[in-house]
């Protein structure tokens, strides 16, 4: 049986301030349409000794930290 591990993804300041602004916009007009807000889908690709980069919604937002514990 294999050791069990953990990911986490981190965003750094910068990141997350972009999510905020994405998500915050799209909250925003949903709620101004009187839709209930649908959420967001947030994607990383993986990129080995080239770094990883989350996307929001297609949108790419920057480079984010793997770690494996």
């Amino acid at each position: 049986m294999s050791e069990k591990k953990n990911l986490s993804i981190e965003f750094s300041e910068e990141v997350t301030q972009k999510y905020l602004e994405i998500t915050g916009k799209k909250t925003e007009a949903e709620v101004n349409a009187d839709c209930m807000p649908s959420g967001v889908t947030i994607s990383i690709d993986v990129g080995g000794p080239f770094g990883s980069v989350a996307f929001v919604d297609g949108k790419e937002i920057g480079e984010v930290e793997l770690s494996l514990s």
